[in-house]
């Protein structure tokens, strides 16, 4: 999209951009599939003490520690749903878990691959549109993937996941909850970066709104890029924060029971104000 033209900054075209868009509507662009963006995310899910993408490595060890432990995954058929560049994949494959990756990051998916671990199979795709026969003992999707999907993408996923368990099987998931820091909150702030940064090479403004929907209990962070030729792009991340009663009636409707509930996939217990959910659900036959 074009902000300036014959010399012109397109005032209405911001004024427009600016506002509050409606509920999950998706900007013009993915991060996934930029080709800049998407090395700018491999960089920090490979972080180990950055969790922009993926949660500190220290984390996801302890996590994948506690998961095989508590659902007794040795020797089990798991499927890593958003699984980046493999890094719970990989450490789940050392505990003796048979283990499958599906991340619609073509990036990440061949830096997983490039790892030389045979023994674990990645998948290029959306999860959502996964067409295959194969049944898991447990299904996970972590660090909030859950949230960010609008109401008949979840939907999807959830017959999608309980397609995939076998009977008695386990989806694994993490949301944030209203408790959390940012609800509630809304935010205008603008910078600059003159050379190189996450969103382009070669200089670029950023223009970051975060709006809240209270009825919803629903936010977006929208990012309206510029570069230095007046060319503008549109990024919105979308967030539900989720009540243990919602997650709950949810699973319900879909097939799915909750096994156990903790504040996060470690085994912190939950409390009232936890700012985070960790579920364990159990599939149900129908």
């Amino acid at each position: 999209m074009k902000l300036v033209l014959d010399g012109n900054l397109r005032i209405d075209i911001l004024e427009e951009l600016s506002k509050k868009p409606a509920l999950f509507e998706k900007g013009d662009k993915q991060i996934w599939t930029d080709e800049h963006i998407s090395k700018k995310m491999l960089e920090a899910h490979l972080d180990p003490e950055d969790d922009m993408a993926s949660r500190k490595h220290d984390r996801i060890i302890r996590s994948c520690e506690w998961l095989v432990s508590h659902l007794d995954l040795i020797g089990s058929k798991v499927i890593d749903l958003g699984c980046g560049p493999g890094l719970y994949c990989m450490e789940l494959a050392q505990h003796g878990v048979d283990v499958t990756g599906v991340d619609f990051s073509k990036r990440s998916i061949e830096f997983a691959r490039s790892q030389n671990d045979d023994s674990i199979k990645y998948i290029h795709g959306d999860y959502l549109s996964l067409d295959f026969d194969e049944k898991f003992d447990a299904a996970l999707l972590i660090y909030y993937d859950f949230d960010v999907l609008a109401d008949d993408e979840r939907d999807i996923l959830l017959d999608k996941v309980h397609s995939l368990l076998k009977d008695g099987g386990h989806f694994v998931f993490d949301v944030i909850t209203p408790y959390h820091k940012e609800a509630g909150q809304e935010i205008t702030r603008w910078s600059v970066d003159a050379e190189s940064g996450f969103w382009k090479d070669g200089g670029y403004m950023e223009l970051m709104q975060r709006f809240y929907y209270p009825d919803e209990q629903v936010k977006v962070d929208q990012y309206l890029i510029v570069d230095k030729h007046g060319d503008l792009d549109m990024y919105r991340i979308w967030h539900r924060f989720y009540t243990l009663t919602h997650i709950s009636n949810l699973l319900k409707k879909h097939g799915f029971v909750i096994e156990d509930f903790y504040e996060d996939l470690m085994g912190t217990p939950y409390v009232k104000k936890s700012s985070s959910i960790g579920v364990i659900a159990r599939k149900n036959t129908r």
